[in-house]
């Protein structure tokens, strides 16, 4: 461990162009596809700004439990059904998968389409029902 200690020092306009790398990497994945946010920011925006909400999870999942007024938009076909989220693009979306994953890259696109404010929830469904926050069941 030393002696890469001492690389590191040794050949610092090697290092310090690698560790901003590294940096700049880690802070553009952490805001893909919007802001992250937490059970109560999502509470807050949906009554505050009227937000979106949109259950990522396959349709068998969302039956079995979501979110109060989230429409479902399972992202294995999420490019054929965007369009329908055409008329939100000035409201906020607040995204839901699983785990917070899927809601990323579904972000992503949705930035690309110029919808304006996209968040994510941080953890996904996982972290609502850890939280013991209330589902709706179809």
């Amino acid at each position: 461990m030393l002696e890469f200690n001492l690389f590191l020092i040794d050949y610092w306009y090697f290092s310090l162009p690698l560790f901003l790398f590294i940096f700049l990497f880690a802070y553009s994945e952490m805001n893909k596809g919007g802001k992250k946010i937490e059970p109560n920011e999502l509470t807050t925006l949906i009554n505050r700004e009227n937000a979106i909400l949109v259950d990522l999870r396959p349709k068998e999942d969302y039956d079995a439990g979501h979110i109060m007024s989230a429409l479902n938009y399972p992202h294995q076909d999420f490019e054929n059904q965007m369009h329908e989220l055409d008329r939100y693009k000035e409201r906020p979306i607040i995204l839901v998968c699983d785990m917070g994953r899927n809601s990323a890259n579904i972000g992503e696109k949705l930035k690309k389409a110029d919808f304006k404010n996209t968040f994510r929830l941080n953890g996904g469904m996982m972290t609502w029902t850890q939280e013991n926050l209330p589902v709706v069941q179809k």
